[in-house]
Parts: structure tokens; C-alpha cells; sequence
């Protein structure tokens, strides 16, 4: 399987990804969120498909955070990354201080990323207006996207920001060492990833994920919040132990991200291996099992497509009216 083949190289890969030059010898690099996460489990698999499909080298470059190699596909130093439509639109749009990065492109939508305030499974509480006066990750310095999508959960929770007593902390880690060691109350994580299994573990009685609850709980309204998030109910599962009862979290998806100066034949060849290890990829990574071929040119992007992925979904059967209305909305 892929995410395995990856798994024994992976960590030389990525180390000699730093010291060499990102395109020689046709290298690909794949930039994701640090080691241990999803984005950087996925990534593997995704590198070991491409590279034999490609007969390149693919390898993964792990950064703190999506806020911090999001430039440097911009800049052509990283080749495509696992990026949320919240981080990469809000790039393009130089929302967080910074030029509009309006060279940036997608290439396919991947998965829809779920998102929801964890907290200790005995603190008493199971929506997110039970944070009222709580200690609260409301933003992290290296992933801008997740501090975001944490301010739209409680505003679609009933809760202004001044009502928690909001932290900023540095990435996901972070958030979750400090519900850990109870220095925090809840922090807003990605649902069923290893570092909510590892707290979930390590925590007497596990953790929980907040309901979001309320008269503003519903899909527009949370779009209205920040554009791209909507909600998505979660239920119990094998796989996720801490899952006791179905829960309402925000989710968003996930592309993978590219410049506009990626050549229209690497975007194809990228591409092509991509949708024919879908299916595979899928029965590995248990995170991705709602990606389908035919939703991977869904309009939810908040970048332009790459014209060689435009042309690729439309040979396929799968570009639509709804995509060219949507891609003119960029022009």
C-alpha cells in the first residue's frame, strides 16, 4: 500500500528535501503541516503513489504550519502542498497582512477536512456555548486557517470571541499538550487525527469533540462567518474512539495547491497519477475515505483551478457550468 511503502524512506526524504534544490532532476516536493499530522501522513501516500506512477523523485517537506510554505509554493521553492480552502484563499486574497498571492492555483480537491473544539471527556461539556468563560485556542501563529475556523465554531456557537478567554499558541501540538496537561480547556483541532488519538489515550477518560448548537449552526450562516466552512454531523466509528455520539463540527476541504507557473505538463502528469491512485489512496488513509474521482474538481476552491487541471476535468466529464461560473468569479 502506498502510505506504507512511504513509510521507511520518508523521514530520509524529506531531510535530503532541505538541502537540495527543489526542481532538479525533475523533483517534486510535497509541503505539508509538521510530522504526526494528517496532512503529512496523507503526503507520504500521496508521494509514493506519485513516484511510481512519475518515475521521479516525490518527496515531503514537512513546515510548522501551512501558513509557512503556502509562500513558498507561491514562490516556486515547493512544488504543490495539502492546503484548506480557508489558508490558500486567504493568501490569494492577502487577508493575513500579506500581497495577494494571486498566483496561486489548485489542482484537485482532495478530502473535506472536519474541525472541532476538543476538550477533556469529564469537563461537563458537550457544545461549543459551554466554552463561556473557558480558556480557549482561538488562534495559532503557524496555521492562520485553523485559529479562523476555531472563531467561526464559536461564533456559529452562539459565542463572541471576547466570551472565552482566547490563547494564541504556535501550532496543533501546542493546543492539545496544553488540554493535556489542563493548562487549556479546549482547543480546535482536526477530528480523528493521531494527536487527538494520543490525547484521547493519554487523558484520563479521553477527550471530546464540542456540538455546534444554536440558531446560528447551519451551513449558511457559518459560510457567512468565513467563507468555505460549512458543518457536518460526525458519527460514532470504530476508528474513532472518542466519537460516543454524533456531534455537528465545522469541516472545509482540502486541494492540493500549486502555482500558476507550474509547467501545463508536470500540472497533467501530477494530476493524472493523482486520479488513478484515488481509489487506493482512500482504502489507506481512512481520513480520506469521502475523496471520489469524480469530486475532484468540485467547485469549493477559493483559488483558480490550474488551466491544465481545467482541461484535464473536462476530459474526464467531471468540469461543469457550475465550475465556470465559479472561475469567473476570480477573474
Amino acid at each position: 500500500m502506498f502510505g506504507r511503502k512511504f513509510a521507511i524512506g520518508c523521514l530520509a526524504a524529506s531531510v535530503l528535501a532541505f538541502a537540495t534544490p527543489v526542481l532538479a532532476q525533475g523533483r517534486i516536493t510535497i509541503g505539508t503541516n509538521p510530522q504526526g499530522t494528517l496532512y503529512y501522513t496523507i503526503g507520504g501516500g500521496i508521494a509514493a503513489a506519485l513516484q511510481t506512477a512519475l518515475s521521479r523523485n516525490v518527496t515531503v517537506q514537512p513546515y510548522t504550519g501551512s501558513s509557512v510554505y503556502i509562500p513558498l509554493i507561491a514562490a516556486d521553492e515547493v512544488t504543490v502542498g495539502l492546503n484548506s480552502s480557508i489558508d490558500v484563499g486567504s493568501w490569494y486574497r492577502g487577508e493575513y497582512d500579506n500581497p495577494p498571492m494571486t498566483n496561486m492555483r489548485v489542482l484537485a480537491r482532495l478530502w473535506p477536512l472536519r474541525q472541532a473544539f476538543a476538550v477533556r471527556a469529564d469537563s461537563g461539556m458537550t457544545e461549543v456555548a459551554d466554552l463561556t468563560g473557558k480558556r480557549v485556542v482561538t488562534a495559532l501563529s503557524s496555521q492562520a486557517a485553523t485559529g479562523r475556523v476555531n472563531e467561526a465554531m464559536l461564533k456559529a456557537g452562539g459565542l463572541e470571541l471576547d466570551a472565552v478567554e482566547g490563547v494564541t499558541v504556535s501550532g496543533l501540538s501546542q493546543g492539545m499538550d496544553g488540554l493535556t496537561e489542563g493548562t487549556l480547556d479546549a482547543s480546535g483541532i482536526a477530528v480523528g487525527i493521531p494527536l487527538t488519538q494520543q490525547a484521547n489515550a493519554t487523558i484520563p477518560g479521553g477527550i471530546r469533540y464540542l456540538s455546534i448548537t444554536g440558531e446560528a449552526a447551519t451551513d449558511a450562516a457559518i459560510d457567512a462567518i468565513y467563507p468555505g466552512v460549512y458543518l457536518m454531523q460526525v458519527d460514532p466509528s470504530p476508528r474513532m474512539p472518542e466519537v460516543t455520539e454524533p456531534v455537528t463540527v465545522a469541516a472545509y476541504d482540502v486541494f492540493l495547491t500549486t502555482s500558476a507557473s507550474l509547467s501545463d505538463d508536470d500540472a497533467s502528469a501530477i494530476l493524472s497519477a493523482l486520479y488513478d491512485a484515488l481509489p487506493q489512496l482512500t482504502a489507506d488513509y481512512p481520513a480520506m475515505g469521502a475523496a471520489r474521482q469524480e469530486k475532484m474538481a468540485d467547485p469549493s476552491n477559493t483559488v483558480p483551478y490550474h488551466p491544465a487541471a481545467v482541461r484535464f476535468f473536462k476530459e474526464k466529464g467531471i468540469w461543469s457550468e457550475t465550475n465556470d461560473a465559479h472561475e469567473a468569479t476570480f477573474e
